[in-house]
């Protein structure tokens, strides 16, 4: 009570204490922030060859080229405009070091004149794929006129214009590299040769996995002597960490079912007693399908019912997708089996377009003008255009829903329909019907109730996963209790510290938040994930469909390829076991010489390579084997080779004839060519690459997302 007292007649003390405590989490904060930013600009994402990627400038390309993203692609989204960057900063500092620009002419060029970059043609064309050259005309006049003052615009504009600098500046580097591809006549005739040249010869494959696993133990100086022999193949540009996991599936269970089910019967009920049927339909959530449905596109269920019962007549409940649903037929006609049709299009459906489709139908009413000419001289859609704008004879659904909902179910022959679609307004002219089945189709209105995981039954699911957690500290133990309890461990690829994938699991924030854990400085190897990992329904629901709990089974650091990191690669560790199965095979065979007695000794059949290339090293149970092909043709007829360590097995290989002669053709000009533009296209496709592979990139994306 004294030290209370003390301090309502010393509240500045109090004040001061919390000051201070509030000074020290501020201060902790910076600290920790310098830490983990290792006192760089907490704004720089990365940097290529020292030239910082800003994090403003990223999220400013990104808003601006990418605001009509599909919802749940940031990760992927933020994936392309990263390589942009990257790609741009890297063909720009070549670029400069080869003294290499682009013009103000030409770039007006690019963007406005003949010779579009394809930057632009790919958001100025229409669904022709030719370019829309009155929208670029009049942003070109409102540019030079001062009147392209919206901020937004501007900016995408700018940004666009970079855009087009990167590509053209791409284009001049590529085209240097491509003056300096040339194939000389020895090179033509070499792989003329290689590509025609053909050899057939029977062969014996032993599969490695006449081998077990356990019988092929490896050591150090198993995965020392592979890397000698492969010094640079898996050397690492980056970090990578591999996890294992454990998954557990939500599902609904009967009592959710029921639950759902009763939800749908109170549905009935209220649409039976519902004065607007639509607009109950509408007010919780149903659809009403504009369209007839023949009997073979209605829920297969309910198609006879549908399809038979009177109109206004309610059908269901029944389980239709996962939920459980109810639909009321508002509406039965016959539905033609094709329609020919003709139209004016006028691109993008705006209001000042309308009016114009508004003042053709008015003539086309008055009829002071045929249909024929006004498509002519003002439809936007040039295929149909020259032809009056005839579309000819098309089946139900080959055309967008608006457009087949007038033609097939709303409209009357002979009669003109306004429409507006994603390609702008049509003015549609039904100009014939063919009805050869008959057959009738409905309009119904369906509401719906997912069959959903309660709250009780995810957290079920969820114990089970806690559980785990509790029981297992370390990667051994929580591998233990899964083989016991028979639940499948899977294993990731070789994880980014920016990738937001996970195999089967898909990309998405979860996903990412598992690979935030796995790179986190706390996380060591064998660790087992203290937290429950969920997983959203992928289809939109609000439920938990998966937990997950991960352990970190390894690391591999950036640099050379070591045993270690080799032990750390599954796919390089299967390669030196394979390494492994070849010597012991090899050490087993006895009867080497003889394809037949090898291949009854082995339980294998012999096999035979059937007009084999150099360039072409195919073999019909093995897949791509150049190592025996290459054996094959460097033996002399009646020969029979050593046992061969190939990419599947074992092989011998005999050689039963000789090499045809290859006929040269009196003019390799045109095989040259071919050589030349097929090593241009690889340099094109892959020069930015090997750039990456020599630049200096520093990726700190994995701070900020």
């Amino acid at each position: 009570m004294a030290l209370i007292g003390t301090i309502r007649k010393n509240g500045w003390i109090l004040i001061v204490l919390m000051v201070m405590a509030l000074g020290g989490f501020i201060l902790m904060d910076v600290i920790t922030n310098a830490q983990r930013y290792r006192s760089g600009d907490v704004n720089t994402l990365g940097k290529v060859n020292g030239q910082e990627i800003k994090r403003a400038e990223f999220d400013t390309y990104e808003k601006l080229i990418y605001s009509n993203a599909e919802p749940g692609t940031a990760y992927q989204v933020r994936q392309q405009v990263w390589k942009y960057f990257v790609e741009s900063n890297l063909i720009a500092q070549e670029a400069e070091a080869l003294g290499l620009g682009v013009g103000k002419d030409e770039l007006m060029d690019l963007q406005f004149g003949t010779n579009l970059s394809s930057v632009i043609l790919s958001r100025f064309s229409g669904p022709d794929g030719q370019p829309n050259r009155a929208s670029l005309s009049n942003i070109k006049g409102a540019i030079e006129q001062g009147t392209f003052t919206d901020p937004v615009n501007r900016s995408y504009w700018a940004v666009q214009e970079k855009e087009v600098i990167t590509e053209r500046l791409q284009e001049k580097i590529s085209n240097l590299v491509m003056k300096g591809i040339y194939a000389p006549s020895w090179q033509a005739e070499m792989t003329f040769k290689e590509n025609n040249q053909r050899l057939t010869f029977p062969y014996v494959r032993i599969p490695y996995d006449k081998i077990k696993d356990s019988e092929a133990k490896l050591t150090d100086a198993d995965y020392a002597a592979y890397l000698k022999e492969n010094p640079r193949l898996y050397n690492q540009q980056e970090e990578t960490r591999v996890i294992e996991y454990v998954t557990f599936d939500v599902f609904p269970t009967s009592g959710d079912s029921a639950t759902a089910y009763d939800a749908v019967v109170r549905m009935l009920d209220g649409l039976r007693e519902a004065a607007d049927d639509s607009l109950y339909v509408v007010s919780n959530n149903g659809v009403i399908d504009p369209g007839y449905r023949k009997k073979d596109a209605l829920p297969p269920s309910v198609a006879d019912d549908l399809t038979n019962l009177p109109v206004g007549s309610i059908v269901g409940p029944f389980q239709e997708q996962g939920a459980w649903a109810i639909a009321k037929i508002l509406g039965r006609k016959t539905v033609p089996d094709s329609v020919k049709a003709r139209h004016i299009l006028i691109k993008d459906a705006s209001p000042a377009n309308e009016q114009k489709i508004d003042s053709l139908l008015a003539i086309l009413n008055a009829k002071t003008m045929p249909f024929e000419l006004l498509a002519t001289q003002n439809s936007q859609d040039q295929g149909s255009a020259i032809k009056g704008g005839d579309l000819g004879w098309f089946p139900e659904g080959a055309m967008v829903p608006e457009f087949n909902n007038v033609c097939f179910y709303e409209g009357e022959q002979g009669k003109y329909y306004k429409v507006s679609t994603q390609f702008g307004w049509h003015l549609i002219e039904i100009t014939g019907k063919k009805f050869i089945k008959n057959e009738s189709g409905v309009r119904a209105a369906y509401m719906r109730q997912l069959i959903e995981p309660s709250t009780e039954t995810q957290q079920v699911v969820k114990d089970k996963a806690l559980a785990l957690i509790q029981q297992a500290k370390k990667r051994t133990a929580m591998l233990e209790l899964a083989g016991k309890q028979n639940m499948p461990v899977q294993t990731s690829q070789p994880l980014l510290a920016s990738d937001f994938s996970l195999g089967a699991l898909g990309s998405s924030e979860e996903a990412r938040e598992i690979v935030r854990w796995a790179f986190d400085e706390k996380t060591q190897v064998e660790a087992v994930s203290q937290e429950i990992f969920s997983f959203r329904d992928p289809n939109g629901g609000y439920f938990d469909s998966k937990y997950m709990v991960a352990t970190l089974k390894n690391i591999i650091p950036k640099g050379p390829a070591t045993a270690a990191t080799l032990k750390a690669n599954s796919r390089a560790e299967t390669e030196v076991r394979n390494r492994k199965k070849a010597e012991i095979i090899i050490s087993k065979l006895k009867n080497a010489g003889d394809l037949n007695a090898l291949a009854g000794e082995w339980g294998v059949p012999v096999d035979t390579a059937q007009n084999t290339a150099i360039l072409q090293p195919f073999l019909p149970s093995g897949g791509m084997e150049p190592r025996v092909v290459g054996a094959a043709f460097g033996m002399k007829k009646g020969a029979v080779s050593a046992p061969i360590a190939g990419t599947t097995g074992v092989y011998v290989a005999k050689r039963i004839s000789d090499l045809p002669e290859v006929s040269m053709p009196p003019d390799l000009v045109m095989f040259r060519r071919q050589i030349t533009s097929a090593t241009s296209a690889s340099l094109r496709t892959n020069l930015l690459d090997a750039w990456k592979k020599q630049a200096e990139i520093q990726d700190n994306r994995s701070r900020f997302f």
